[in-house]
C-alpha cells in the first residue's frame, strides 16, 4: 500500500488487493483554497467527508471513479470502505471511514471537530493507520488530535490538515501536533509505502508526509 498526502485532509490511498492497482482519494479539494490538487490525479474511488471546497471536491479527480458522498459500505476493486455519519459539532454533515485493502486497515477522520463517541471508536477501532486533522481551523486542533489518537491507538499515524505555503487557511503546523504528542516524527517522506507485516509491533509511529 502507498499513501500520499496532497493538502488538507487529502491523501491517496494506493494498493493492489487483486490483480491490478486501484486507487482511493479521500477528501479531494477545489482550487479556491489556495493550493492544487496534481492534474493528473485520477482514482477508481474518492471519499468526501464533507461538502464544499475543502473537503467534497470530487470534481477535481479524475478517472470514473465511485463516489462515496453518503454513508454506507461500499467496494472497488478490492479496495473496500466503510463510510458513517459522524456530524461536527456545529452538527454540519461530515463523515469518517475506515478503509481496508492488502489486509491493511486506514482510519479516516476527514475534518472531525470533536471527541469521538463509542459508536465512531467501534468503527476505528483495530485500524493499523490513522489518517487525523491536526491543525484546529474547524477540525481537531493539535491537543484533540493526541486524545483522540489515545482512543484508538493505531499502529501508525499520519497528521494532516495542517500549515502549508500558500494555504488560505490558517492552521496549526504539524509542529505543533508533534509537541502537542511528545514525539518527534518516526518517518518523513512524500510516498509512503508500507506492508502489514512492516508495520510497527510495539511502539506507535508517527509519519509526516510532506505535499505531493
Amino acid at each position: 500500500m502507498i499513501i500520499q498526502a496532497y493538502g488538507l485532509s487529502c491523501v491517496s490511498i494506493t494498493a493492489k488487493p487483486l490483480s491490478g492497482e486501484v486507487m482511493a482519494v479521500l477528501d479531494p479539494f477545489d482550487a479556491s483554497v489556495g493550493i492544487k490538487l496534481p492534474s493528473s490525479l485520477a482514482a477508481d474511488l474518492v471519499f468526501a467527508s464533507g461538502e464544499g471546497e475543502e473537503h467534497g471536491a470530487v470534481h477535481a479527480v479524475g478517472g470514473a471513479p465511485l463516489v462515496v458522498s453518503m454513508p454506507g459500505e461500499y467496494e472497488a476493486k478490492g479496495i473496500t470502505i466503510d463510510a458513517r455519519v459522524a456530524p461536527t459539532k456545529g452538527n454540519v454533515k461530515h463523515m469518517i471511514a475506515r478503509v481496508a485493502a492488502e489486509d491493511i486497515m486506514v482510519g479516516f477522520l476527514g475534518a472531525i471537530d470533536r471527541e469521538l463517541n463509542d459508536a465512531e471508536l467501534e468503527l476505528l477501532e483495530g485500524v493499523d493507520v490513522l489518517v487525523v486533522p491536526v491543525g484546529g481551523g474547524g477540525a481537531l486542533s493539535p491537543k484533540q488530535a493526541v486524545e483522540a489518537i489515545s482512543h484508538i491507538e493505531p499502529r501508525m499515524v499520519i497528521p494532516v490538515h495542517t500549515n502549508m505555503p500558500g494555504l488560505k487557511k490558517n492552521l496549526e503546523t504539524v509542529q505543533a501536533f508533534l509537541k502537542a504528542l511528545g514525539v518527534k516524527a518516526t518517518e518523513e517522506t512524500t510516498k509512503l509505502k508500507i506492508t502489514k507485516s512492516g508495520l510497527p509491533q510495539d511502539d506507535m509511529s508517527v509519519v509526516v508526509l510532506s505535499r505531493a
